[in-house]
């Protein structure tokens, strides 16, 4: 994550960057698995077998594209380059 960080923004911010990276974290980690043991429960548990984790790692992939698609919007936006 470092690269990505000091790509976007300037040495001197660095600490903030990073902090709002850690609290990112934070979110997802107190957010992320609770929604994906819902989904789970909601389509079947664990004995509907790969079917009902469907749901949880669409959620999953899906988070991670909005990830990566703000990451690529924050760069050419700072930088008008790929």
């Amino acid at each position: 994550m470092a690269p990505t960080i000091a790509s976007l923004i300037d040495p001197a911010s660095m600490t903030s960057g990073f902090g709002l990276l850690v609290t990112g974290w934070g979110a997802g980690y107190l957010f992320g698995a609770p929604i994906a043991g819902y989904l789970l429960q909601a389509y079947g548990g664990a004995q509907g077998g790969l079917r009902s984790y469907r749901p949880a790692m669409f959620y999953a992939g899906g988070i991670t594209l909005a990830a990566a698609t703000m990451v690529i919007v924050m760069r050419w936006r700072t930088t008008k380059s790929w």
